[in-house]
């Protein structure tokens, strides 16, 4: 193995609890959460929720307030934050194979027909999660337009 194998299309679980716990942050944006009252509606181990948080806080997604009525809140509006902006945050960059890379070397590479075809199945992939913000993650199902 390369290193390359590892990369494969996969959302990692703290990229999963990062979307539920700013779904839970973005349904009341003006309110400051803590890491404990996030605890009572996200059954997450309370160091995982703060893990999460903290990441999220350094890659400039939420903002933590100090003092008494402190927590976090988003920085943005969550119309603004895609799905792409939290996963790259959380994980290294979500490909389909390891050849969606431009420095990736194949062996196979000279007879290979298909890598083109990946590269542009994973640009789909990439501008789909570019263009779903955390609004409409929070949006219920039915109202979700096609």
């Amino acid at each position: 193995m390369n290193g390359y194998e590892k990369i494969m299309l996969s959302i990692q679980r703290l990229s999963d609890y990062a979307v539920l716990i700013l779904t839970c942050l973005a349904t009341e944006p003006s309110r400051a959460r803590s890491a404990a009252s996030l605890k009572k509606e996200i059954p997450l181990p309370l160091a995982t929720i703060r893990k999460v948080l903290r990441i999220l806080a350094q890659h400039g997604i939420l903002r933590s307030r100090q003092g008494r009525q402190g927590g976090f809140m988003l920085t943005r509006l969550s119309a603004e934050i895609s799905l792409a902006d939290i996963l790259n945050a959380m994980q290294d960059p979500v490909l389909l194979t390891p050849c969606c890379r431009s420095d990736y070397i194949c062996a196979l590479d000279a007879n290979c027909v298909s890598r083109p075809h990946w590269g542009r199945l994973d640009q789909s992939i990439r501008a789909l999660l570019e263009s779903t913000s955390l609004a409409q993650m929070i949006t219920p199902p039915e109202e979700i337009t096609r």
